[in-house]
């Protein structure tokens, strides 16, 4: 492709007079002019005050022949003597153990040592053994310092050995209750403890399968492995508390358990009842769980697998 010295001169002549920066900074409109405000900060009169000329300056001791080092004075290219050395006391470091930056202390922070001085003393004092008059009985008797020192401390242990365990006596009997009424434990678990007195196996008599059967409950575990639990709610259908019996019929196999196995169902709360699984030979077994008062009987399959 041929390109005409017309385009070609066209070309050179629109690259002089562009500048590189137009094709990315928008041009200003036509009649309005933009102004530019410089802001300075502190660090900015530092180094105005810092950049600036002396106030009050001595052409004489800043000529260059007034700088130069001798000859003489010149060690293996740097300096050989250091009297002329002034040192620059205005900056200290600035590294929390210098102080403050500028508040002309070059030395390290000093402390109270009063105070670390005291707590040293009661440290060795402590660690001596608090002074009863033994220790000084011992010398007067001839034992050395050392050993009577260190029967003091045996004696002092057994001391604080023995205060330790009166107050944990204390604590324990101070938890003990005279009868099962005052225990806050029991307190606690009130609905669940029985509100009657009677022989439940005598009362219900044998456990049997109920002619409805609420639901099945499956459990899986491992052979010989942790329990598997199935947790669910029961109320009492009827007003105020009954008494009830949870048990397995005769032929259920000994791998299931139910908690609690006895106790009063309330109307207006949920008693939790939790049967376990633990799986001991391989297969699948199957039984029955009867949950009854004096008013009702409620019956679950229970079936468990071993996995």
């Amino acid at each position: 492709m041929k390109l005409s010295s017309f385009a070609i001169a066209t070309f050179l002549a629109l690259l002089e007079t562009s500048s590189p920066a137009s094709g990315f900074c928008p041009m200003p409109a036509s009649g309005v002019r933009s102004t530019g405000t410089s802001l300075y900060g502190y660090l900015d009169d530092l180094s105005r005050d810092l950049s600036g000329p002396d106030p009050n300056p001595v052409p004489e001791d800043e000529s260059r022949e007034a700088t130069r080092m001798k000859d003489e004075d010149i060690d293996r290219a740097g300096p050989g003597s250091w009297d002329s050395y002034v040192e620059f006391n205005e900056f200290d470091g600035g590294d929390g153990q210098m102080g403050v930056a500028g508040d002309g202390n070059s030395k390290l922070e000093k402390f109270d040592m009063s105070e670390m001085a005291k707590s040293k003393t009661m440290s060795a004092k402590n660690a001596w053994g608090t002074n009863t008059g033994y220790a000084d009985t011992l010398r007067d008797r001839g034992i050395d310092t050392q050993r009577a020192q260190q029967l003091e401390n045996w004696h002092n242990q057994q001391e604080v050995l023995n205060q330790r365990k009166t107050q944990r006596f204390m604590t324990e009997q101070y938890d003990q209750v005279a009868t099962d009424d005052d225990n806050w434990r029991n307190l606690a678990s009130f609905g669940v403890e029985r509100t009657q007195d009677f022989d439940l196996d005598q009362t219900f008599g044998s456990v049997t399968v109920a002619d409805k059967i609420e639901g099945t409950i499956e459990l899986n575990g491992r052979m010989n492995g942790p329990y598997a639990t199935y947790e669910f709610g029961l109320k009492n259908p009827f007003m105020g508390f009954a008494d009830f019996r949870a048990a397995f019929t005769p032929e259920t196999p000994k791998e299931f358990t139910v908690e609690p196995s006895e106790g009063a169902l309330r109307q207006k709360e949920e008693t939790n009842f939790i049967v376990k699984f633990k799986a001991q030979n391989p297969g699948v077994v199957e039984g029955y769980l009867v949950i009854e008062t004096e008013d009702f009987k409620k019956t679950w399959k229970v079936v468990g697998a071993t996995s």
